[in-house]
């Protein structure tokens, strides 16, 4: 049926008719951002990602056990891995999480972004290895798919620019857009990373692109002191990154949404714990109603 068939995501037929009302009444991603902020403790995941370093020998950060993290996140609630296109709303096939971070430390240096298909079921090892991959090849210069379809497209006049712009995002709307180019394209992801921490700054909330169809913008910062309660509920200093989340609330409800967060926060500060070892979402549930 028209609209209802994309090469990236499946229809969704069961959703409530309010639900289904959300794209008529809010047309684009910016109109229906809400914006949500945590502050996530770092000191265990820092521990862990040593002591990975130490065993394996490879580079890994903060921004890997995230990018592990989410992936096992929106595979456990995939009422978050859904997309807006055409006033339908659709739930994406596979996970798959873009972030950016610079190839050098210097105000000229341009941003590296990468997209990858994460695996839920991989171990931090093999998420490690396939990210490296990405950043590696971003790093020494070669040019993405778009970065060449970009260049082609402005040897055309700026009016044939517009036209072409105007035909891929009416390809989109009816579904039209070959696999190819969305699969090449890092706005058309489950999530994407702004990784600002790496460059030494605090996160800002970032605008969602009414081009491609990324629901969520995450913005990582640096670490720093923070007054929190300790487990004895004292007040401490723990050392703590910011991270603030811009979200298309067209594709769930807020409690689904902020629930599945929560539970992100809770695995990244935690992350020797197993998925199936954190609060269940019928817990989480009791827990926000009070019960």
């Amino acid at each position: 049926m028209p609209f209802r068939w994309r090469p990236d995501g499946k229809f969704i037929k069961n959703l409530s008719n309010t639900r289904r009302i959300m794209p008529f009444l809010m047309h684009g991603r910016t109109e229906s951002t809400v914006y949500y902020e945590q502050h996530v403790e770092v000191e265990k995941a820092w521990k862990f990602v040593e002591n990975f370093q130490k065993e394996t020998g490879l580079k890994a950060s903060i921004l890997h056990l995230i990018i592990w993290r989410s992936a096992q996140v929106l595979n456990e609630r995939p009422g978050l891995n859904r997309f807006v296109a055409g006033r339908r709303i659709f739930q994406r096939d596979g996970i798959w999480i873009s972030f950016s971070m610079k190839k050098e430390m210097n105000d000229d240096a341009p941003l590296v972004v990468v997209k990858k298909r994460i695996n839920p079921e991989w171990t931090f090892e093999e998420t490690v290895r396939e990210i490296q991959g990405g950043i590696k090849k971003g790093r020494e210069g070669a040019k993405s798919v778009s970065d060449k379809e970009m260049d082609l497209v402005f040897l055309f006049p700026m009016f044939m620019v517009s036209f072409f712009t105007w035909l891929l995002r009416t390809l989109n709307h009816f579904g039209w857009l070959p696999l190819s180019m969305i699969k090449a394209d890092e706005l058309y992801s489950s999530v994407f990373i702004a990784n600002l921490g790496s460059i030494g700054l605090q996160p800002a909330y970032h605008h969602l692109y009414e081009w491609g169809d990324t629901p969520i913008f995450m913005a990582l910062g640096t670490n720093e002191p923070r007054m929190a309660l300790d487990e004895r509920g004292r007040p401490a200093v723990k050392d703590m990154m910011t991270i603030k989340y811009s979200f298309d609330e067209r594709v769930n409800d807020g409690f689904y949404s902020i629930k599945a967060l929560e539970l992100l926060k809770n695995l990244v500060e935690n992350p020797e714990m197993d998925l199936e070892k954190s609060p269940s979402e019928k817990a989480l549930q009791e827990e926000a109603l009070g019960i």
